[in-house]
């Protein structure tokens, strides 16, 4: 299976848990493309892709938000749509639930078609995720 990893940089426990994820989807056998939003300068085609992860950590306290260069990276991205999806934050004191909810709206409003979500903390919590997808 072709995947792609796409999340911020900016917070470096995220990227930790990110990169575990990649190490056992290609221990599984998967190719799989990491896209770091801050170091692409052209949008993406999501075409060649049949499962694609998209992570933000969780940017305010109690707004809720996810990362800018997440939502800036989205909005030029093409053949998103009819994509298997899965949305994963790294979790907050708060809102970790409203940035979860955002950045699924985010991919459903490019066509996506969200079939996981999840709240990350750590390398613990990501095999829930490695549990669901790393099998198909």
């Amino acid at each position: 299976m072709r995947i792609a990893f796409v999340y911020s940089i900016k917070d470096k426990g995220f990227v930790k848990i990110t990169r575990f994820l990649i190490e056992q989807f290609e221990k599984g056998g998967h190719s799989v493309k990491e896209i770091e939003v801050e170091n692409m300068s052209s949008p993406l085609s999501f075409r060649p892709f049949d499962l694609i992860f998209i992570g933000s950590q969780v940017e305010s306290i109690f707004g809720g938000r996810i990362s800018r260069e997440i939502t800036h990276f989205l909005s030029g991205a093409s053949g998103l749509e009819g994509k298997k999806t899965v949305a994963y934050v790294r979790p907050s004191l708060f809102s970790t639930d409203k940035a979860l909810r955002r950045l699924m709206a985010q991919m459903e409003s490019r066509g996506a078609f969200v079939v996981d979500f999840d709240s990350v903390k750590n390398e613990r919590d990501a095999q829930g995720i490695l549990s669901r997808h790393l099998e198909k």
